[in-house]
This record gives C-alpha cells, sequence and structure tokens, in this order.
C-alpha cells in the first residue's frame, strides 16, 4: 500500500511537469484562498515573508498538501504568479495547496554589496514556511504527514536543498524523511561551483567556495542520513539535462 501511495505521489508530479506546457488557463475552482505571513523580520516587507493556502471547507477530511517553490533566477518572482494551471490540476486531485514567498536577492544584482539577500537568506525562508506548514495545515484541511515540495527553475534549487541539506529542516526539529517527496522542475541549481562564473549565481550565493558547495543539493547527500524521494524533470538547456 505505502508503495502504491509513493508511487501515486509521483504520478501526480508527472502530471505538473506535462503541465508547465499547458497552455490551457483555467480559473475556476473550489478552493478558499487564506494569505498569512508565516514570520516577521524587521524592515522586510510582510509579502516576501507570506504564503497563500488554497484549502477546502474546514469539515473537510484531511487532505495532502503541496508545497509550491517560483522560480526567478532567486531574485524575481513572486507566489502569485502562473499558478491556474497547478491550482486546476491539484484542486481535481484533492489536494491543500500552497504558494511561498522568500526573501529575493538584487535584481540588478549587487555582487558588490555584502549586505545583499543571498543565500542562505533564500532558503532560511523556505524552512520557515515549510515548517509553519507542518504545525499549522491540520487546521486549513491539509494533513501535516502527507507533504510534497515542488519548485521550478530556482525554486527546484530551493526544494531540492532544503529536502537535502542539514542546515534547514533538521535546524528546526524536522527529519528531511517527513516530507512524503520534492519535485524539481528545471534548474541549474544542482551543483553551484559549476556555475559560479555567472553573475546570477555569483549575486544569490557569493564566490566562496565552501560556501557555493553549501548551497549544492548533490554535496549535502550522505548515505548517514535519510531523504524523501526526488522526482527531477527536465525541459530546458542541455546544462540542465546534463546536471540532472
Amino acid at each position: 500500500m505505502k508503495n502504491r501511495i509513493y508511487s501515486f505521489s509521483f504520478l501526480v508530479l508527472t502530471l505538473v511537469f506535462l503541465n508547465f506546457s499547458c497552455k490551457k488557463n483555467v480559473t475556476t475552482n473550489n478552493y478558499i484562498k487564506t494569505s498569512l505571513q508565516y514570520k516577521t523580520i524587521a524592515g522586510v516587507p510582510a509579502t516576501l515573508l507570506s504564503l497563500d493556502v488554497y484549502s477546502y471547507a474546514q469539515n473537510a477530511s484531511p487532505k495532502p498538501v503541496i508545497i509550491w517553490v517560483h522560480g526567478g533566477g532567486w531574485r524575481i518572482g513572486d507566489k502569485s504568479n502562473k499558478l491556474d494551471n497547478k491550482l486546476n490540476l491539484f484542486n481535481s486531485l484533492n489536494y491543500v495547496f500552497i504558494s511561498v514567498n522568500y526573501r529575493l536577492s538584487p535584481n540588478p544584482s549587487e555582487i558588490s554589496n555584502i549586505n545583499r539577500i543571498k543565500y542562505p537568506d533564500h532558503n532560511n525562508d523556505v524552512a520557515d514556511a515549510v515548517k509553519w506548514v507542518r504545525n499549522n495545515i491540520a487546521a486549513y484541511g491539509g494533513d501535516p504527514s502527507k507533504m510534497l515540495l515542488l519548485g521550478h527553475s530556482a525554486g527546484g534549487h530551493l526544494v531540492s536543498l532544503t529536502g537535502t541539506s542539514q542546515q534547514f529542516l533538521p535546524a528546526r526539529g524536522f527529519l528531511l524523511s517527513m516530507l512524503k517527496g520534492i519535485a524539481s522542475i528545471d534548474t541549474e541549481g544542482y551543483d553551484v561551483p559549476s556555475q559560479s562564473g555567472e553573475e546570477l549565481y555569483q549575486n544569490a550565493f557569493g564566490t566562496d567556495n565552501n560556501i557555493q558547495m553549501q548551497a549544492s543539493p548533490i554535496y549535502n547527500v550522505s548515505s548517514s542520513f535519510s531523504y524523501p524521494r526526488f522526482f527531477i524533470a527536465k525541459r530546458g538547456t542541455p546544462v540542465r539535462i546534463a546536471l540532472a
């Protein structure tokens, strides 16, 4: 039975990947949208530390939970962007859907600004959002024991690192294996040092090789720990396909 549940979950994520190419926008569903702030930081706009919960009536039975992390080169993007196809898909499958914002690196880049938003700021925000969901989603009809992370491009890097690094969820008291799965869609961020010559990566991660390795999902995997199951999909450049 457990294998069937996992298989179904990753079938759903496969459908999401296919749905990224779908041009049909569907805006009607029976979700109830709730916007809230998952943490506060002095001087940071509330919208950057907020998430949207798309849930069902409170008397509904607990549903599995998808946490969506948007892309945008770690410096642009918003939790509200391009959601219609995803909301329609997960609504039809009876999932609670959550879309997360996080602090963004400067755009245009400010590599010389040591106080800019950069790694690990983005991941700390995502981890705090996941912590909030784990602790609170039952009140919105979600099942905290059935959570999956889904991210695209920069968001794919963020969910992959959240699911492999001991620095984020374990530091907040959660085992990585509490997540039922990670779906990373079309990202180059698995090996940050290999991209370190690019201005986009220097802006988001700096130029220190040790820090870049800490920020790379592939360098955080160890036989000493248990991890969620991963679904990795590529449809972009040859570099992205090779890194997968």
